[in-house]
């Protein structure tokens, strides 16, 4: 399966904390099995920037390996340190990945002229395609839609886009301008079926790491047409996802989610806390049963 190729959800993995080669095999299996075949590691759900080169490396490598010519791998190489970018985006091309993605550098702000210098190194080290990741969360900074054109014009080869801004305008602006010319994703789960609807092939969902076949049916959907069918499950994701963001720090309830599916990936990455007992009878309450799911 090629990048460019692909169409669908890319499932935001969750990482392993123990037994990382037997773990990301079940997680994979989970997916496939539910129609999923793209996925995102080592990002914001899979907190990538709180591990290791080698550990980072290690879990890579087990991913490519699993999903084989099942899918499509895409590893996220951001750090804070340019070195360590390098080096992951050099042992993701080694490994075969079908693809490198660095968020914007964090921490500092930094102007457009810097984010062109920042993505061109990645792209230099890069024997796959490359993918810009845009998240003002995270990065802490709004890149201005004409300065990421900026940077997808300048940056040679070409360069394709993750979109996680969160603002429906802005990934309507990005399509009008880009569609066609390169591979596009969106982010944001809430956006998920507006994604779709509005035109783009691809969207990375963090909640499909806990939910794929949530996620899948509504692209699914969109594509046969049933859009207010689609909205009806993107409501009920959205319900989802509000509780989850509501107990626990970031990812904790996400992998307790996971567990309550039969899927136990380890307890949470350092130095994030787990969950108290509280706060697993609230998620046990709240999330939805198996079948309900189903239903």
């Amino acid at each position: 399966m090629e990048l460019d190729g692909f169409e669908g959800v890319v499932s935001a993995l969750l990482t392993p904390s123990i037994d990382y080669r037997e773990k990301m095999a079940e997680l994979i299996e989970f997916h496939i099995r539910r129609g999923v075949r793209g996925f995102f590691v080592l990002g914001t759900t899979g907190e990538g920037v709180k591990l290791g080169r080698e550990t980072r490396c290690e879990i890579a490598e087990a991913a490519v390996e699993y999903v084989g010519g099942r899918g499509i791998v895409i590893v996220h190489v951001g750090a804070a340190d340019l070195d360590t970018v390098r080096y992951l985006t050099k042992h993701a091309s080694k490994i075969e990945a079908h693809a490198v993605s660095a968020v914007a550098p964090f921490y500092y702000r930094y102007d457009v002229d810097s984010l062109i210098s920042f993505y061109q190194s990645i792209a230099d080290n890069a024997s796959i395609p490359v993918l810009v990741y845009n998240n003002p969360s995270r990065q802490g900074y709004a890149i201005p839609l004409d300065g990421l054109q900026r940077i997808l014009e300048s940056v040679k080869p070409s360069v394709g886009l993750k979109d996680s801004s969160g603002d429906p305008d802005y990934l309507l602006q990005l399509l009008d301008r880009f569609r066609g010319g390169r591979f596009l994703a969106s982010g944001g789960d809430h956006l998920m079926a507006y994604s779709f609807i509005i035109g783009y092939n691809v969207h990375v969902s963090s909640l499909s790491s806990i939910y794929p076949e949530i996620a899948q049916e509504i692209f699914e959907l969109v594509r046969a047409g049933r859009a207010r069918e689609a909205l009806r499950l993107q409501k009920r994701l959205n319900m989802i996802r509000a509780i989850l963001k509501k107990v626990g720090p970031d990812m904790v309830s996400n992998r307790y989610a996971l567990k309550l599916r039969g899927l136990d990936i380890g307890e949470p990455i350092p130095p994030t806390r787990g969950l108290t007992p509280d706060e697993m009878r609230t998620l046990e309450k709240l999330l939805p049963s198996e079948q309900e799911i189903r239903s």
